[in-house]
């Protein structure tokens, strides 16, 4: 009995020595005071008073950085300017190309979707659901952690969604917008989960 307690001891040991192995190391910051990263600028892509703007009257418009990360988190700021209150805009994630990725979005009046794009064709995790935890006409953060398949859809610091799903391992970062919206992004980061070696 003695030796069973000292192996489980030393179990809960290691397991504890690998948690703290396995850390979180910010890899990308960006507020746009600068644009130190080179996201597009043209008729459709700005940056104003210090914000990244999204604007379409009539188009979906997505801005994308070949980030590749496997494991990590993706954070953002994120506003509704102007337009309607009923259109989506949020991120994307572990994006492959503009037609395959997984995507985090909200629309002003209060609701979130989760979900994936593969080959064009949009699958939906959940439903469009009501939170209260969305701030009507008011910056938003949404949050996104994806450790292997388990992917966690947090907004303003608060868990709303997780879901499994093995579609991408990794990939780039991204921004999206459905037309008729004037959308303002900003304190983009992102980090990467590395495991200790030793």
């Amino acid at each position: 009995m003695k030796g069973q307690r000292i192996v489980l001891l030393l179990l809960v040991m290691l397991i504890g020595m690998l948690n703290i192995g396995a850390q979180e190391i910010l890899v990308y910051r960006q507020t746009f005071d600068t644009n130190k990263m080179y996201w597009p600028i043209d008729e459709n892509f700005s940056i104003v008073d210090g914000e990244y703007v999204l604007h379409t009257e009539n188009q979906e418009l997505y801005a994308y950085l070949d980030l590749s990360s496997k494991d990590g988190t993706f954070q953002l700021d994120i506003r509704l300017i102007t337009g309607k209150s009923t259109a989506g805009y949020g991120l994307l994630f572990r994006l492959q190309d503009p037609y395959n990725f997984y995507f985090f979005f909200l629309v002003d009046q209060g609701y979130f979707l989760a979900g994936k794009a593969v080959d064009r064709k949009g699958t939906n995790f959940c439903p469009w659901t009501y939170t209260s935890i969305i701030k009507k006409q008011a910056l938003n953060t949404l949050k996104v952690t994806y450790q292997g398949q388990k992917l966690t859809f947090l907004i303003n610091n608060t868990e709303v969604f997780s879901h499994q799903d093995s579609s991408f391992e990794s990939g780039g970062i991204g921004l999206y917008t459905q037309g008729g919206v004037r959308v303002g992004f900003d304190d983009i980061l992102g980090w990467e989960t590395t495991a200790s070696t030793q």
